[in-house]
């Protein structure tokens, strides 16, 4: 328990922190240096080893360096973005895309990236919005009690740049329909497994394997008739240059050629930068629950009993 407590310190506080404080080229530096050692997010890099099952790794330690400097980045985005204004915006981070021009809209991302970058270019661009989060309460984390204090100061600094309350399943849905209304945009990442969104779900074909996405977001879209628009951040792992990019608008149906396309998208950026997935964990019980949906054809539940309105609540997730 004290050694949780003192790695949580170092790798989700000290580790990502102190480098951000130096000009970039020497916190990168600082950082890929870091990230050579095996102890450092060590739980998600042995999972992501699972990787190699689905994927050609030709260097298995480069690998997971790479996946440890995922996480590490993760983090030190957050100290960056609570130290500086809400204008800020850094040279070691690009944008290509626009925002549509509708009035709000429907974001749909992934565990891919550090996609705190996508938050910023959406208030940059002047779109307020709401991020919807899966359950997040501090019984849910033992006594991992520095792991619950991160995740509430990243749930903070969303709410502070989107100007916007998270939204917290279940039973958010009419707050989300009220919120898009408004004008408001809703942020939400949409690999999530049957384990964590257990209703809605689709067969989707994900890395050439059977796989399942929820149908929530789109579902929501649909009935506040407004756009879904896929988005994602890559990382450069040679400078740290984070690049956002903003796809093209799409109609929220019908639901499984939507999901389809989302699902290929995603495989192609798994495919180029492994590393950058945050979800490997997830990864070969979503295969098992996924496979009865993949036999019958069907989808798990009807399109009104979506995640968003779960009855029972999932376990959390690390938020964006």
């Amino acid at each position: 328990m004290f050694r949780d407590a003192l790695l949580d310190i170092w790798q989700l506080s000290l580790a990502p922190g102190l480098p951000a404080y130096l000009p970039w080229s020497q916190a990168w530096a600082c950082y890929r240096r870091l990230a050579a050692y095996p102890w450092l997010f060590a739980e998600p890099t042995a999972a992501a080893v699972v990787a190699a099952e689905v994927l050609p790794i030709s260097d298995m330690a480069a690998f997971q360096r790479d996946v440890r400097t995922t996480w590490l980045l993760d983090a030190a985005d957050l100290y960056l973005s609570r130290r500086h204004s809400l204008d800020w915006w850094p040279k070691y981070v690009s944008v290509e895309g626009r925002w549509p021009r509708a009035r709000a809209f429907v974001v749909v991302t992934s565990h891919y990236g550090t996609c705190l970058w996508l938050l910023r270019a959406l208030h940059r661009a002047g779109h307020r919005h709401r991020f919807l989060s899966g359950r997040f309460e501090r019984a849910d984390f033992g006594h991992r009690g520095g792991l619950y204090r991160y995740g509430a100061r990243r749930l903070a600094e969303v709410e502070r740049i989107g100007g916007a309350p998270v939204a917290y399943r279940p039973g958010v849905r009419q707050a989300l329909l009220d919120t898009l209304a408004r004008g408001v945009s809703v942020v939400g990442l949409i690999d999530m497994p049957p384990r964590l969104a257990p209703r809605g779900q689709h067969p989707v074909t994900l890395l050439d394997r059977p796989a399942s996405l929820p149908d929530g977001l789109l579902t929501l879209a649909h009935d506040a008739g407004v756009p879904i628009v896929p988005c994602w951040v890559t990382i450069d792992y040679t400078t740290g240059h984070r690049h956002a990019v903003i796809g093209e608008a799409l109609s929220p149906q019908p639901a499984n050629c939507v999901l389809a396309e989302l699902a290929a998208i995603l495989s192609r950026l798994i495919r180029e930068q492994p590393a950058a997935w945050m979800f490997w964990q997830e990864w070969r019980d979503w295969q098992r629950d996924a496979a009865a949906l993949h036999t019958s054809g069907t989808f798990s539940g009807r399109l009104s009993d979506s995640a968003l309105a779960a009855d029972t609540p999932a376990p959390g997730t690390q938020p964006l």
